[in-house]
């Protein structure tokens, strides 16, 4: 999200997520300690902070996705159009399932 959006809200961060601020808030003290977030005071309401994305934060979040992508060709290569597709439509129902029992 960071990567798409930018610097953002804390709190926004947390809802888009769909988790708790004080997890939210964690998770950023330690992307922060390791030097992939830049957490900053927002200038129109000094009780939030803003986050963003540093350059070393980009290049591990490029990193990563290129890494995961790759996976994904090595455990879904070997299945066919037709095996994708009904995979897709299983885990359609799957999650369809599952938001239903939320």
């Amino acid at each position: 999200m960071l990567d798409r959006r930018g610097t953002v809200r804390q709190s926004v961060l947390a809802q888009e997520l769909c988790q708790a601020p004080r997890s939210v808030t964690q998770s950023v003290e330690a992307l922060e300690r390791e030097g992939l977030v830049e957490r900053t005071a927002d200038p129109h309401d000094g009780r939030s902070k803003l986050v963003r994305l540093t350059p070393e934060g980009s290049r591990a979040l490029i990193s990563g996705t290129a890494a995961g992508e790759q996976v994904l060709r090595e455990v879904f290569g070997a299945m066919g159009a037709e095996q994708l597709g009904n995979l897709d439509q299983l885990l359609d129902v799957l999650r369809a399932a599952l938001s239903g029992a939320s």
